[in-house]
């Protein structure tokens, strides 16, 4: 059976639907693969990323609970699931089956295998550490690289770490090293967690590690 991109976006929660979006936007930047511009019929990246921008602006408003900002969430959520649905089909067309090509689109892949061990998770990163940034409010991440990666997420809280629920997404980037995050507070206490991100989804987090921003 040919490879297919995974579009049931729906089993996922807010917080992996907004690792998972960011992940395909951030592949199909500047993906030599898919060169702009798309089809008329499908958003451009421009109206992809604003989408996105939209989602991520929405999901964290909504962790105030508050009801209008809710709503907010779920309607700009449907509107990139839209979007990212009706992108796929066009992305499996240009790759003319070419899984080398399909997995540089950040989407989740389904095809035939006969290791019923690929499909388990990534392993957490290893050598995961956060050092202090060249600029007060920000911070440096890196990791080894991790094999299966594609890309790496990166989760922040001020809250108590052990609480899933406290977890925001922070950053996503396509390489272990060179991670950047600005605009944090001096003076206050951060966690942040890692995982890397392959063909059959998100793998494991890092331990979770405290820093003092300055």
């Amino acid at each position: 059976m040919q490879a297919k991109l995974i579009v049931a976006f729906d089993r996922l929660s807010d917080t992996d639907f907004l690792t998972k979006s960011g992940t395909i936007v951030a592949a199909l930047t500047g993906n030599v693969n898919y060169p702009e511009p798309w089809l008329p019929q499908i958003a451009s990246l421009v109206e992809l990323t604003n989408a996105l921008a939209d989602y991520e602006a929405a999901y964290h408003g909504a962790l105030s609970k508050d009801i209008l900002k809710v709503s907010h969430r779920e309607s700009s959520r449907i509107a990139l699931t839209d979007i990212l649905k009706k992108m796929a089909p066009y992305l499996e067309v240009v790759a003319q089956g070419d899984i080398d090509v399909l997995v540089t689109t950040g989407y989740d892949l389904r095809r035939d295998t006969t290791h019923a061990s690929s499909f388990d998770p990534l392993p957490a990163p290893v050598g995961f550490k956060v050092v202090l940034g060249a600029f007060s409010g920000s911070l440096d991440i890196k990791t080894s690289p991790l094999e299966g990666a594609a890309s790496y997420d990166v989760q922040i809280t001020q809250l108590d770490p052990t609480v899933e629920a406290n977890w925001a997404h922070t950053a996503t980037s396509k390489t272990a090293s060179h991670i950047q995050l600005t605009g944090l507070t001096p003076g206050q206490s951060y966690w942040l967690r890692m995982r890397g991100i392959g063909t059959n989804g998100v793998g494991l987090w890092t331990d979770p590690l405290n820093i003092m921003v300055v």
